[in-house]
């Protein structure tokens, strides 16, 4: 196999501000509309200046303080830039990936959804070939190259990950780990993964990703101040690999980003906006942004307690919102958007906010943005709304902190209450942001007195209201009491009080144990003291998912659940802490009945086993956590959010699960037929009585181009007359549902695929990524070895047999014609014994040769081992599970096979090699030297070798 050449074309560091302004005017044009000249806008100063610091030093500064409105998403564009600049020569290797982590998950989706926007605009101008503007081609051009794809689809200039709790989807792209990337992350996705112990992840899955996120990526996190032991954690990391063996590729590098920097001396490397120095063209604009009318206006209330849904609150802000929109009548007819935002502590109130409103304004008029929201119901909120341009039809925005960061919404006027000074300085920035008006005002509900502020107000401390308090008092104290950012500059917000005495840094040892991903430890570690500022709040996240076609039979719906079809969805999950979710598992109907429930857990599906009475569960809820609920079972929604039960209204949401394929698209048919057949049903009568494999076949004649009928086997039962159909149909594209998983290393999609091509083509794709990757000569070789012989175990006569191979032809490494279901009964039917791992014999096969690894043995041996995520630190098999005598290839000595087996897998020589080269190697580099043979062969696979 051969990767297409690509010549990069060439690229200079003076055309960055062409690059920046040719992908604003595409990103800021309607589609199918070319871009408009008068929309090309420069990069800012400072911009300009972290390129350069990139281009001289080979690394980002270690931190960018920049007023909102100032750009910090521009770090994506630089990022693209600098790499396209190294790809042609003319910039220093940096890092591949960049991974923007914040702790709100609305930003976390805007950011992922801009790098998609900028990936099409690349690939638009790909496909326009020698088309204006010319620069997004080239740099398109030159990002292109880092791949080494070879499939039909041709490579992307990038590739894009969107990781936000709840549920862990399958969209990093770690099967292409030469390619630039941009990555979305909320904070605790990213440091579990930093961690080797992913929320959500398979265990097989942790290593490679820790491998993506940890290794040659700049890891950029947004409003550092909000989680600062993610910080802290994360240097420690970037730290400790400096320890490592050199690679040759960058390690993690961390940037911690700022609208409220501290006034603290840092020696860390810092550049930023100076608001005293905006004299150049470009940044006429960034003046305006931080010089803009935000007029600061008190309104002291005599009940305020910081408590949720308090009434005083919601009064004065309905009141301070009606007033807005009054004035804003008055001037109606503008081009400009005139929305009312309106920002609080609560999500019953905000609730309570828009309850009071909706009295008066239509529905639509009405927003209501909170954390705590399906994807689903997000994508319905209006699409302009959460944009500089606003959309005029919306007169209210109510949120909670979700709208404190990032996102690039520009209000007319804000209604917030007290917070802290950071996180108010946070919400400033959500009004007037770009400086077009000249009358938008601030109003901030606090208490008539700061002697009011003597308790804490969950998730706010005292003395951070306090202090905030005494802050506005200061800001309204000046001539004319503004918020603009130059006014947080020159009165910087009050820092928020440490929530810790002392923050937790990971040291070798932690990362030594927490590498240690495939074993099952007596209880999984617990990761909020690296992760969390606070060790008291319910910060671990989790998600609940209704569902309206469950069958009653709870096998039946076990099994559909495990299709890649219904299994969960990210979409359809209501983000909720574990809080929540322990409220969801005690709850009982009025008959004293606990309903079913479904836990989602690392991509397995389970049956929540609820406790007798009186006594506690076996199981534990654990962050990345999904339930999964039948609908209408348990309420915990109020206005489609999930809440505690004391928030729960007396009168239940209207819920509504989210819709899948149209009835006509069939995918499952578990159906309880009864004597007289209602009218859905009649048509699966003509299928009862059939076989899977010949429902299968049915079905298959009549699905779509692309997709591929599945048919797999339920248990039957017989319940009071009631004949139960025995199978279900899966029906779903077959290469895009088994790619990464154990299935997808027995199947092809055509073909059978012959066994030394097969680990011929992953050395040689393995030796095309290490040379595009810059990797170190002797980890080139010994990569290139493992991967030369990472499936001979799959020459055992009983793996062969499993994929169909004639006994007198040469092995195999995947069959083909096969189904994904006809591939998973071939395994079951299999002499091999259930958990038996190909790998790990492999790693046995080239231990009792040494002439075909050399000095690299021990490392060679480990990827081999590793290469599908498993045998980190040991294998859960010894000797006599893993060989059978009469099974082997013709010619190998079974009793010195066994006596290698048994220093291996029963004396334990496997776990001290995995310790060792752990600990010469070091965790990351070891686990990244893995994720580039896993990818290797998985690209191999993916196009069908």
């Amino acid at each position: 196999m051969t990767s297409p050449a690509t010549t990069p074309p060439s690229i200079t560091r003076e055309e960055f501000g062409e690059f920046f302004a040719a992908l604003d005017a595409a990103l800021n044009s309607a589609p199918n509309e070319a871009p408009k000249e008068k929309q090309k806008r420069y990069p800012f100063s400072w911009q300009e200046e972290v390129l350069d610091h990139i281009c001289e030093h080979g690394v980002w500064p270690e931190r960018i303080n920049a007023p909102t409105g100032s750009g910090k998403s521009s770090v994506v564009d630089i990022h693209l830039f600098a790499n396209a600049l190294a790809a042609v020569g003319a910039a220093p290797r940096v890092p591949r990936r960049l991974c923007v982590t914040v702790g709100r998950r609305a930003l976390v989706d805007s950011q992922a959804d801009r790098a998609r926007e900028i990936l099409k605009c690349m690939e638009d101008a790909l496909a326009d070939g020698s088309g204006e503007p010319d620069i997004l081609r080239r740099v398109a051009k030159a990002l292109q190259s880092f791949q080494t794809r070879n499939d039909e689809k041709g490579s992307k200039p990038f590739e894009t990950g969107h990781i936000r709790g709840e549920l862990s989807n399958r969209n990093l792209p770690v099967t292409d780990i030469s390619a630039c990337a941009i990555i979305a992350a909320t904070p605790d996705m990213y440091g579990s993964r930093a961690l080797f112990r992913g929320y959500g992840s398979t265990k097989a899955a942790r290593p490679r990703e820790t491998a993506l996120l940890a290794m040659d990526t700049v890891m950029v996190l947004d409003e550092a101040h909000m989680n600062r032991q993610l910080l802290h954690t994360t240097q420690r990391i970037a730290e400790l690999q400096k320890r490592e063996v050199n690679l040759g590729v960058p390690t993690l590098q961390v940037v911690e980003t700022t609208a409220t920097p501290s006034t603290g001396d840092s020696e860390s490397t810092t550049l930023g906006v100076d608001i005293e120095a905006l004299d150049s063209p470009n940044d006429k604009e960034l003046h305006r942004r931080v010089y803009s009318h935000k007029e600061l206006v008190l309104r002291p209330i005599d009940k305020w307690d910081g408590k949720p849904g308090n009434a005083a609150t919601v009064k004065a802000a309905v009141d301070a919102i009606k007033d807005f929109l009054a004035h804003r009548e008055v001037g109606k007819g503008s081009e400009v958007a005139h929305t009312v935002g309106c920002i609080v502590n609560h999500v019953r109130t905000a609730i309570s906010i828009k309850e009071e409103l909706a009295k008066d304004l239509a529905e639509d008029e009405v927003q209501l943005l909170v954390g705590r929201m399906r994807p689903y119901d997000l994508k319905k909120l209006h699409p302009d709304l959460f944009t500089t341009e606003g959309d005029k039809s919306v007169k209210v925005v109510v949120a909670t902190q979700t709208l404190e960061v990032g996102i690039d919404v520009d209000f007319a006027d804000l209604v917030t209450e007290l917070a802290p000074a950071s996180s108010l300085a946070q919400r400033f920035g959500r009004v007037n942001r770009l400086g077009h008006r000249d009358d938008s005002k601030v109003v901030v509900i606090e208490p008539a007195s700061g002697d009011s502020v003597k308790k804490d107000a969950p998730p706010y401390r005292a003395v951070d209201l306090s202090n905030a308090y005494a802050w506005l008092e200061a800001l309204n104290g000046a001539e004319n009491p503004s918020v603009n950012p130059a006014a947080m500059v020159k009165n910087p917000p009050v820092q928020s009080s440490p929530e810790r005495l002392l923050y937790q840094r990971p040291e070798w040892p932690d990362l030594l144990e927490f590498s240690r991903t495939d074993e099952n430890p007596y209880d999984e570690p617990d990761l909020d003291l690296w992760l969390h500022d606070s060790l008291e709040a319910e910060t671990a996240m989790g998600g609940v998912i209704v569902r309206d076609n469950l069958p009653s039979n709870t096998s039946a719906a076990m099994e559909i659940l495990k299709t890649s079809y219904f299994a969960p969805r990210d979409e359809e999950t209501f983000p909720a802490n574990l809080k929540i979710l322990k409220e969801i598992l005690d709850y009982q109907d009025e008959h004293g009945v606990k309903p079913r429930k479904f836990l989602y857990r690392q991509g397995e599906i389970s049956l929540w086993q609820d406790a007798d009475q009186g006594e506690e569960s076996s199981q534990t809820l654990a962050p990345g956590d999904v339930l999964i609920l039948d609908m209408g079972s348990i309420p915990f929604t109020n206005q489609g959010i999930a809440v505690t039960q004391r928030e729960l209204p007396s009168k239940k949401d209207e819920l509504k699960a989210v819709p899948f394929l149209d009835d006509d698209e069939l995918c499952v048919a578990e159906l309880y037929v009864y004597e007289k057949c209602a009218d859905r049903e009649e048509r699966f009568r003509k299928y009862l009585g059939l076989s899977p494999d010949e429902v299968a076949e049915l079905l298959d004649s009549q699905a779509s181009d692309g997709q591929k009928v599945i048919a797999s086997e339920l248990s039957t039962e017989a319940e009071g007359g009631q004949e139960v159909i025995a199978w279900y149909a899966d029906v779903t594209d077959d290469k895009k549902s088994i790619e990464g998983s154990d299935i997808a290393q027995e199947l092809a999609p055509t073909d059978p695929v012959l066994l030394d091509d097969h680990q011929n083509d992953v050395a040689e794709r393995t030796r095309q990524l290490a040379e595009n990757l810059g990797l170190a000569p002797e980890f080139s070789e010994a990569l290139e070895l493992a991967a030369k012989y990472h499936d001979e175990g799959k020459r055992d006569l009983r793996f062969q047999q499993m994929l169909g191979a004639d006994p007198d032809a040469d092995a195999l490494a995947k069959s083909g014609h096969r189904s994904v279901a006809e591939a998973y009964r071939a395994r079951s039917r299999s002499a091999l014994p259930r958990g038996w791992r190909h790998e790990q014999l492999s790693a046995l096969m080239v231990a009792a040769s040494p002439e075909k690894v050399g000095e690299h043995r021990d490392l060679v041996l480990r990827i081999i081992g590793c290469s599908h995520g498993h045998g980190r630190f040991s294998f859960a098999h010894d000797a006599g599970f893993l060989l059978k005598e009469g099974y082997l290839p013709e010619g190998t000595d079974y009793e010195a096979l066994k006596e290698q087996a048994t220093r291996l897998f029963n004396v334990g020589y496997w776990d001290n090699l995995m310790e060792q080269t752990s600990r010469t190697y070091g965790p990351y580099a070891t686990a990244y030297l893995e994720a580039v043979e896993r990818a290797a062969d998985a690209q191999i696979s993916r196009e069908g070798h």
